[in-house]
């Protein structure tokens, strides 16, 4: 089964294997999101779900407290974190 994530701030619409990483997503289709750590201890790669946030994996607890540190809603994840199992329109936020 394949996804179709929409990056917003681009208008690009790709397709991807149910359950791939957003950050290998990004990589492939050439997205503008900046990775930084890749391990989700420095923000770089925050967006926001606009669309299909259900469609997400859930957040771990570390990618949890550190969004709970900026105070950040529900609606925000970190790409290098979050898997992707259903279409998801993503914006590109950063930190």
């Amino acid at each position: 089964m394949s996804v179709k994530v929409h990056f917003l701030l681009e208008d690009l619409l790709v397709e991807a294997p149910a359950g791939t990483s957003l950050q290998r997503i990004a990589d492939a289709a050439g997205a503008d999101i900046t990775f930084g750590c890749r391990t989700g201890s420095c923000g770089t790669c925050r967006v926001r779900i606009a669309e299909g946030r259900s469609h997400c994996s859930d957040p771990g607890a570390e990618e949890r407290d550190f969004l709970a540190g900026l105070d950040a809603p529900p609606d925000q994840r970190l790409a290098c974190q979050v898997a992707i199992h259903g279409d998801v329109a993503i914006e590109y936020l950063g930190l």
